[in-house]
């Protein structure tokens, strides 16, 4: 839609920040990018920067992509990881600096990208691999925060996700697995529910990260046969990754990727958004169980993050939200295996929703309501209005649909 692209170009800009706007410890050394104009979203945001990006390469925005990746850089520089937000940096987020290099790799055709990011992508792949590593040889998101930052955590968080303890020990606890959570980005849904609670993140193996690190040592091996360097590392990490995920995520009743319960056995009950994401990355070529994913889903205006369990608690990241980052996520699962009519559709009903309400509101919002294909409703804060991956995701969409035609 054309009122919808002219006002994501005329926007763009208004999300830019100088360094000094920064708040809290740090002042980065370039311009930044915050997923809202104004309001509470005014902050460097590690993932969304991912999305955001896709549609600032379309945009002609490179100069500012570029900004992006030093301050990504800058952080795992200085931290060793690049933090959920420069606010939030008892944790980080789905680790896609990388795949941002990557990308802008591909944008420009120019090697030198990978020379200059080369040292950070090593850097964070460090942490991941020593500080958020579980015996069984995969990775699990967890938190930097002390005791005192996790006590903040519980009594912010608990209440948003309805649990409560009574000891101090147990309220840690608590705080561990939200925080985890909240380092993945998808906070919060029920896929981590247990008969113990319903965020219980520290009995599962997490299904989303491995896929994502994955992808970081596929791509990590590639550029670095391109400028010299071990790749063959980063190759045999992959292939043992991609064995320990068949192990440990398939679940050969279903015949879906879930996260793995490894406290009671089993898996998570709830299928979710990140059961597409072994396709998205090259870990699986099943048609089929894409399309069953996918079919359990998707509704009449969109993608939801989990699907309609009847008298079920309900958060954010869950039925009936549409988020932009899911939705790309299994866009890229369907076009990876060839089924572009599915993609197509999947696109289309992400953008027509974001074009109804922009008409209705004059705004791009956050997430919307796959079921209504109204703006998403939730019951942990008020929506916002969003630039950021909202508008992201749009434009990268409307060139996809346009190539795919």
């Amino acid at each position: 839609m054309k009122e919808v692209r002219e006002y994501i170009a005329n926007n763009w800009i208004k999300t830019f920040h100088a360094p000094s706007e920064m708040r809290g410890d740090f002042v980065v050394p370039k311009p930044y990018v915050s997923p809202s104009i104004g309001g509470m979203y005014t902050d460097l945001y590690y993932w969304d920067v991912y999305f955001i990006n896709l549609g600032l390469m379309i945009d002609g925005h490179d100069g500012q992509v570029e900004n992006n990746l030093d301050n990504m850089a800058y952080f795992i520089d200085t931290l060793g990881y690049m933090p959920n937000a420069n606010t939030l940096a008892d944790r980080s987020q789905p680790p896609l600096f990388c795949s941002a290099v990557y990308d802008y790799y591909i944008h420009k055709g120019d090697k030198t990208i990978i020379e200059k990011y080369v040292p950070y992508i090593l850097k964070e792949y460090e942490f991941w691999q020593t500080q958020r590593m579980t015996k069984f040889g995969l990775n699990n998101f967890s938190t930097n925060g002390d005791k005192e930052l996790k006590m903040l955590n519980y009594i912010y968080l608990s209440e948003r996700v309805l649990e409560k303890r009574e000891n101090r020990e147990e309220q840690l606890a608590l705080a561990e697995d939200i925080m985890a959570i909240a380092e993945s980005g998808l906070d919060f849904n029920m896929r981590f529910r247990t008969s113990r609670s319903k965020v219980d993140a520290s009995a599962f193996l997490h299904l989303d990260l491995n896929c994502f690190l994955y992808e970081m040592e596929c791509k990590a091996a590639e550029m670095l046969k391109i400028v010299g360097g071990d790749y063959e590392r980063f190759e045999q990490n992959a292939a043992k990754r991609k064995e320990l995920i068949e192990k440990y995520f398939f679940d050969k009743e279903s015949g879906l990727y879930l996260d793995c319960n490894i406290v009671d056995g089993g898996y998570s009950e709830i299928v979710s958004a990140i059961s597409t994401y072994p396709y998205a990355y090259g870990i699986s070529d099943d048609i089929e169980g894409l399309k069953k994913v996918i079919a359990g889903l998707e509704y009449e205006n969109g993608i939801t993050v989990t699907p309609y369990r009847g008298e079920d608690v309900y958060f954010q990241w869950d039925y009936p939200c549409m988020w932009p980052a899911a939705t790309c996520i299994m866009y890229k699962a369907l076009k990876h295996l060839g089924l572009y009519e599915d993609a197509k559709r999947i696109a289309k009903k992400y953008n027509c929703t974001v074009e109804s309400n922009f008409i209705k509101t004059g705004r791009l919002w956050e997430k919307y309501d796959a079921v209504t294909g109204g703006i998403g409703e939730s019951a942990e804060y008020e929506t916002p209005e969003m630039m950021g991956w909202t508008a992201g995701v749009y434009v990268y969409f409307d060139e996809e649909l346009k190539r795919l035609q």
